[in-house]
């Protein structure tokens, strides 16, 4: 499965990510997997669309881009991969950190 974004670029946003909101990775790896309790869902969802709205147009690379809309799009199909890859390694080959953010 192939990305958008180098992987160093999308391993550079899930780090924006966890400064912004630290915890926010593990989040987004335990909403994948669980069966959600409504509440928490809720709450846990909205923290991360607020995560993921304010953190991704700011990358340079998408700030940048010449349709940073676009972009943004694109980096948020590879940050999800990425949570993909960290919960079930064989599910993709983005080449992602495999749920750690080194």
């Amino acid at each position: 499965m192939s990305t958008f974004y180098t992987d160093e670029q999308i391993r550079e946003a899930i780090l924006a990510l966890e400064n912004y909101s630290p915890g926010i990775w593990e989040i987004m790896k335990k909403t994948e997997i669980a069966e959600p309790d409504l509440e928490i869902y809720e709450q846990e969802q909205l923290a991360i669309v607020r995560a993921l709205t304010v953190v991704l147009l700011r990358m340079p690379f998408v700030s940048q881009a010449e349709k940073p809309h676009s972009a943004e799009v694109r980096l948020l199909i590879d940050v999800r991969k990425a949570v993909r890859g960290a919960v079930n390694p064989k599910r993709t080959n983005c080449g992602q950190c495999g749920g750690r953010l080194t």
